[in-house]
């Protein structure tokens, strides 16, 4: 599962190896705005709009829910209060000085955060490691005949095949690291930046500034940040039993009562309701099972109707190890984590409506007191949304993989509209729509399968039943995380190559403007034409040992330090590594700020609109 997101530091390599200068030259503030600037045309000013209520209302809203679900866990957990109270008292926190201060405010808490959280990160990571038994204890659980399989703690997943063209190869954990990383990183959204580290990299001073944090980023969030979480979940493993009930009859649950704890089911309407106990003797105060079902539902023989929860864990972790005082300081840093998370989002969620959509629209002449008016109203708006959708949320994780496969095919659009002139607005808004629709489409199969049933048999058609056959990656019809990515990707780009070939090409004048100012490399002729003097200064071969040696750094840190906590052979090697990435980074990263152009006619953040 980590390699869900593990695969993205390719991505980050990328963007702060080549995109993190583009986006600074830009002079743009937003992603919506770089539209406008990139296409020059009236489909552009159409999709700028259409970008910026999608992030505003859609992006950031869906990343403030489960992150709210997550803090409405560890307050709720700790303090035992109800789940509304904890999400109001988390927004209002986070709410009051994001709305003081706006950007500065966010960027000079987020940097205090990110020290208090990682501080209790560790502080807990070592408690549990040592509390617990460290390695020797998790051998106690891991292994053949025991709780946990060893692939549980394998960096990579093992298959019984003997090679690539033998179908007992392709496990699901095997077809799933090869989506994520032959598939997942460049297909991403943030394929060409992240939002949030536009927004920063437009903020920073320069080129070499927007570059270098954003590699200073990459290496905190991969190399650094993952061990303490890893830490405290290996030891939970040891200490907090995976508990299940399952329901013994098929039928339609009638009860669920929460004091008593339990579920009442009805085999068929009309004979009487059976009771199942959700209790289990494994169960402790702090670490019971929730039920999983609610009164309605039709169930199986064999159906989970109660599990404990495996995203409580860490909460559980903190309050058995950690004494009071500290125990005190690791709450105030996953309150800081959240916040941190919370005020970014926030901000960029009102810098969406505001720069590109009600400023550039409806109301451009205003004085700036009435744009930050707006902003504050905007903001407050976004954070009651996602705190509404946080209040009627439990899952984190399923919120974060739908996150990723909802625009996961846009990602190439992304990437090529900066290295190919011949891509258009109507080509980005092809993949936007096609993207969204197929994810929510094969998340949601389900629950609109009825619908679609229903509108075919009016016409005589039935609904075809295998509608999905990705081998590993489907189960019975239903996809797994990365068998939705591949289908994302797969019909979203099959639709915009079918777009570019039937389209007419882009006006190369409308282009100049655009590359003068941005100087990129890449498949540029007609444009490049009516602009000789510019002389793109970026080196090809710069950018791929910066890349190559940025991933070695990364992989080669985090790996060395789960070898040595692990006891595993690879540890020297892996250091190794990561000390040859460093230098080749610091290479790349010389070379690329002493070639830098200093343009002193280069735009300043939001002047392109």
């Amino acid at each position: 599962k980590n390699w869900a997101w593990w695969c993205y530091a390719l991505t980050g390599m990328l963007g702060v190896f080549l995109f993190a200068r583009w986006w600074r030259r830009s002079g743009v503030m937003t992603k919506a705005e770089l539209t406008e600037l990139r296409y020059g045309s009236d489909q552009a000013k159409y999709l700028r709009f259409f970008l910026g209520l999608l992030h505003a209302l859609v992006m950031n809203t869906m990343v403030l829910n489960w992150v709210i679900v997550a803090a409405k866990k560890i307050i709720s957990g700790v303090f035992n209060i109800d789940e509304l109270w904890a999400v109001v008292i988390a927004c209002a926190i986070a709410m009051t000085y994001s709305l003081l201060a706006g950007f500065w405010g966010v960027v000079i808490t987020d940097l205090l955060q990110f020290a208090i959280s990682m501080v209790g990160a560790i502080s807990l990571a070592v408690i549990c490691w040592s509390e617990v038994g460290g390695s020797a204890a998790l051998e106690s659980v891991v292994g053949p005949g025991k709780a946990f399989s060893s692939e549980t703690t394998a960096f990579f997943p093992t298959s019984p095949g003997s090679g690539f063209f033998d179908p007992a190869f392709w496990t699901m954990p095997i077809a799933a690291i090869a989506v994520y990383l032959g598939v997942g990183w460049w297909s991403v959204e943030s394929a060409d930046g992240g939002t949030t580290a536009i927004q920063r990299i437009a903020a920073s001073k320069d080129e070499r500034h927007g570059m270098l944090a954003s590699l200073w980023y990459n290496v905190a969030h991969y190399a650094l940040r993952p061990w303490p979480w890893i830490i405290v979940g290996l030891m939970s493993l040891v200490v907090l039993p995976k508990l299940e009930v399952h329901s013994p009859l098929a039928g339609v649950v009638t009860s669920v009562d929460s004091v008593e704890r339990m579920v009442e089911v009805a085999p068929t309407p009309d004979s009487p309701t059976e009771k199942i106990s959700v209790a289990h003797p494994d169960e402790a105060d702090d670490w019971q099972m929730r039920t999983t079902v609610s009164e309605g539902d039709t169930i199986e023989v064999g159906a989970v109707v109660a599990k404990t929860d495996a995203e409580g864990a860490y909460i559980v972790m903190m309050t058995r190890y950690l004494p009071i005082g500290l125990l005190g300081l690791v709450v105030a840093s996953l309150l800081a984590a959240f916040m941190s998370t919370i005020d970014t989002h926030v901000n960029l969620a009102s810098s969406f409506f505001v720069n590109d959509v009600y400023r550039r629209f409806f109301a451009p002449d205003k004085t700036d007191r009435h744009y930050v008016l707006v902003a504050r109203c905007a903001s407050v708006s976004v954070l009651l949304i996602g705190g509404f959708l946080a209040f009627n949320s439990t899952y984190i994780g399923g919120l974060f993989e739908f996150f990723l496969a909802f625009l996961s095919g846009i990602g190439p659009i992304y990437i090529l509209r900066w290295l190919w002139w011949r891509i258009t607005a109507r080509t980005e808004i092809i993949a936007l729509f096609v993207s969204g629709l197929v994810a929510t489409t094969v998340t949601y199969m389900e629950d609109i399968r009825p619908v679609f049933e229903y509108v075919l048999a009016g016409v005589g058609i039935e609904f075809w039943s295998g509608y999905w056959s990705l081998g590993p990656l489907s189960d019975a019809g239903k996809l797994e995380p990365a068998g939705r990515i591949l289908v994302v990707v797969g019909c979203t780009l099959s639709v915009c190559i079918v777009s570019l070939l039937l389209s007419k090409r882009p006006d190369p004048t409308a282009l100049v403007k655009f590359y003068r100012r941005v100087r990129p490399i890449g498949w540029w002729g007609p444009v490049r034409a009516l602009a000789p003097d510019v002389k793109p200064n970026d080196s090809i071969l710069t950018t791929i040992v910066g890349m190559a040696g940025g991933l070695s750094l990364i992989f080669g840190a985090l790996f060395g330090v789960g070898c040595w906590l692990l006891e595993r052979p690879g540890a020297a090697t892996s250091l190794v590594f990561a000390l040859a990435g460093a230098i080749a980074v610091a290479w790349s990263v010389r070379r690329m700020t002493s070639q830098a152009i200093v343009d002193h006619d280069s735009p300043a953040p939001g002047a392109a609109s």
